[in-house]
């Protein structure tokens, strides 16, 4: 499985609040809270981040952007609505 990208310094410029904070609040030392978000950290490491940021767990992630798909597309002269992927494929399967 892919590592899913942390934006927990975003979250920190956000809230105005240091990395070194976020390690005093959990009650650690700065170096091991960076050591144990580089590369796989646990969830309940995850879940005292969040804490310390009064965000949800999963604020934590990068979201994926979602692809939105809508429009009208002309075919000799006939207007064809999309609003998704599959039916653009369809479309073009029709016009074969």
């Amino acid at each position: 499985m892919e590592n899913m990208a942390l934006r927990i310094k975003e979250l920190c410029r956000e809230k105005r609040i240091t990395m070194a904070k976020i390690a005093e609040k959990i009650g650690i030392n700065p170096i091991t809270l960076s050591q144990s978000l580089n590369g796989n950290p646990t969830l309940s490491r995850l879940q005292e981040v969040a804490d310390a940021l009064g965000v949800e767990v999963s604020e934590l992630f990068v979201q994926p952007r979602e692809e939105s798909v809508y429009g009208c597309l002309y075919v000799n002269g006939i207007p064809h609505l999309v609003n998704s992927r599959e039916e653009i494929v369809t479309l073009l399967a029709e016009l074969g």
